[in-house]
């Protein structure tokens, strides 16, 4: 197992690449990986590509990682496209070099302890007395079945997300009412500040895991549905699973995640 640090409601955890031991941001709500244009040498450069950005359309490398090692585990040709490291991860007090996505984050099955803050890869099969809910996914992103009172949410699992998202698209069919309990400062993309409202969720589930009150913010999210070909009622961010104090196993090769209340000694590398 490995400690992880969270720094302003992201995660972050070691990694070893270039020669080096630097830190990846954990981000299961991406697909992909991106590495800073400061280690493009430990990189090949093998395609351009559009991606969609927070300005519109941007051109960018894509790349094969020469090395990488996370959670013990060697990655060979792991392929990531390069972004400016300093612009997203510059306030960070340690160097940020790497946003790892689902392919290798769920590579193996990923044990995320928020009692201990660990994370581990986990021997497939789970601990058989841990409570275990079908998870499935769209164009490689984890979803699973939240229940906000008799409404149904589906829902991303996304540790790179600060806040927990709810669609705007969909609020006409919500079940109960939202209250706004502060406002958030933040910044737009053209750099100017403005107030976001935050809002309280109650008494959301999964199965039969209470998961308590959320602070969310609202978000159309249409075209992540358009994207994705899937139904998003919610984005389950890193403040709500920083605050659930839940062990979450993910296991894609199973679609099933799993969730513990409790300090357990998830069944490690063969070991308890």
């Amino acid at each position: 197992m490995e400690s992880f640090i969270i720094q302003d409601w992201k995660l972050f955890a070691p990694i070893h690449t270039g020669g080096e031991k630097t830190y990846a941001h954990l981000d299961t709500g991406a697909i992909g990986n991106m590495l800073s244009a400061s280690k493009l040498d430990n990189a090949e450069v093998i395609d351009e590509k559009t991606m969609m950005g927070a300005m519109g359309e941007q051109q960018v490398k894509e790349v094969r990682i020469k090395d990488l090692t996370f959670l013990e585990q060697e990655f060979d040709h792991t392929k990531a496209v390069i972004f400016d490291g300093e612009q997203y991860f510059g306030d960070v007090p340690f160097p940020v070099t790497m946003t790892l996505g689902a392919t290798v984050l769920l590579a193996k099955p990923l044990i995320l302890d928020f009692k201990r803050l660990w994370l581990g890869f986990a021997e497939s099969p789970v601990r058989a007395d841990i409570p275990a809910y079908p998870m499935d996914f769209a164009n490689g992103l984890p979803f699973l079945e939240l229940n906000a009172g008799k409404t149904k949410l589906q829902t991303i699992f996304d540790t790179g997300a600060a806040y927990s998202l709810f669609n705007l698209a969909h609020e006409t069919e919500a079940a109960w009412e939202f209250e706004e309990i502060y406002q958030l400062e933040a910044l737009d993309p053209t750099g100017a500040r403005s107030l976001i409202p935050v809002f309280e969720l109650k008494n959301v589930t999964i199965g039969d895991v209470q998961l308590g009150k959320m602070e969310i913010v609202k978000v159309d999210l249409t075209a992540i549905e358009q994207r994705l070909d899937k139904r998003v009622d919610f984005v389950l961010g890193a403040n709500a699973l920083i605050s659930s104090g839940l062990v979450w196993v993910l296991d894609s090769a199973k679609e099933t995640i799993y969730i513990s209340e409790h300090d357990v000694n998830v069944c490690v590398q063969g070991r308890e």
